[in-house]
């Protein structure tokens, strides 16, 4: 009740039926009251329907006013409820949003903490690494310089390769021509040794009847010229080796030979083929005897 009597349009609609009412009444009672009271009550019923009529059209403006208020108001409720659902739809998207973005930050807070363990981890490799590179970097200078060095000592044990097989193919040539000149004295001695065995009584005519020579020696050498294949210039580089008597020819092995032609810058092969070491030998037993 409380709600019509506080409406405005109730208010003044309620005040009109009470107007007419009144004005009904009026009528009625003209008949028993005078003309001049009745014009009064009709000027004044006059008044009050023109007040009346214009209290009816401001009602009626502020009737249409509050039913376009009530419009709008209920254009704006539907649209605030529709407002409201879609915010309500929002806030469950956000809610459920946010524990999807909640469980993805615990997700991603667990993921950061192994991720900085492993930084950790990978940063002290790296540095354990670095170390080792410095250690490495230091040891492949030192290799390069072993390397260096080993190419150097290979470049010279090629070239020692190469000097070693000259070497060794000229001591083959060597060793085959010495066992040919081995094999020519073992021939050249058997032929001696058939001579002397033919000739015992043969003796060196210089010394028949003359007297005795005094020892060879560098101040009293023997003629190395009577050994065929020695000339003048041989007997001297003879001497300059400190060879002075037949005796020291006599005594010469292989290899005294091959240094001995190697000095004199001849083949031994030569010294095989003059039988030297024979004709020094046959020399001496002429002289002893």
């Amino acid at each position: 009740m409380s709600e019509f009597l506080e409406d405005p349009v109730f208010y003044w609609l309620v005040w009109a039926i009470f107007t007419v009412a009144g004005a009904i009444i009026g009528w009625s009672l003209r008949a028993n009251f005078p003309e001049k009271d009745v014009r009064r009550a009709l000027d004044r019923s006059e008044h009050d329907r023109s007040v009346l009529a214009r209290l009816y059209t401001h009602i009626k403006h502020q009737h249409d006013l509050r039913e376009a208020d009530f419009k709008r108001a209920t254009l704006e409720l539907d649209n605030l409820r529709d407002r409201l659902a879609m915010l309500e739809q929002e806030r469950i998207a956000h809610a459920h949003a946010e524990q999807l973005s909640a469980a993805r930050v615990e997700q991603a807070e667990s993921n950061a903490a192994r991720f900085a363990e492993r930084f950790r981890t990978i940063e002290m490799q790296a540095n354990a690494l670095r170390v080792r590179n410095t250690q490495l970097a230091t040891d492949l200078g030192r290799l390069q310089q072993e390397l260096a060095a080993w190419k150097t000592l290979y470049r010279d044990f090629q070239a020692m390769q190469q000097k070693l097989f000259a070497f060794e193919q000229t001591a083959s040539a060597l060793e085959a021509e010495r066992n040919q000149l081995r094999q020519q004295l073992e021939a050249a001695r058997a032929d001696i040794e058939q001579l002397q065995a033919a000739q015992p009584g043969k003796r060196n005519r210089s010394n028949k009847g003359g007297p005795a020579r005094s020892a060879p020696g560098p101040d009293n050498p023997d003629d190395l010229k009577n050994i065929k294949g020695i000339s003048f210039a041989t007997e001297q580089q003879l001497h300059g080796l400190g060879i002075f008597t037949y005796t020291q020819i006599s005594q010469w092995d292989d290899d005294a030979i091959i240094g001995a032609a190697k000095k004199l810058g001849i083949s031994p092969g030569k010294i095989y083929q003059d039988d030297w070491v024979g004709q020094a030998r046959q020399l001496v037993g002429e002289e002893r005897v």
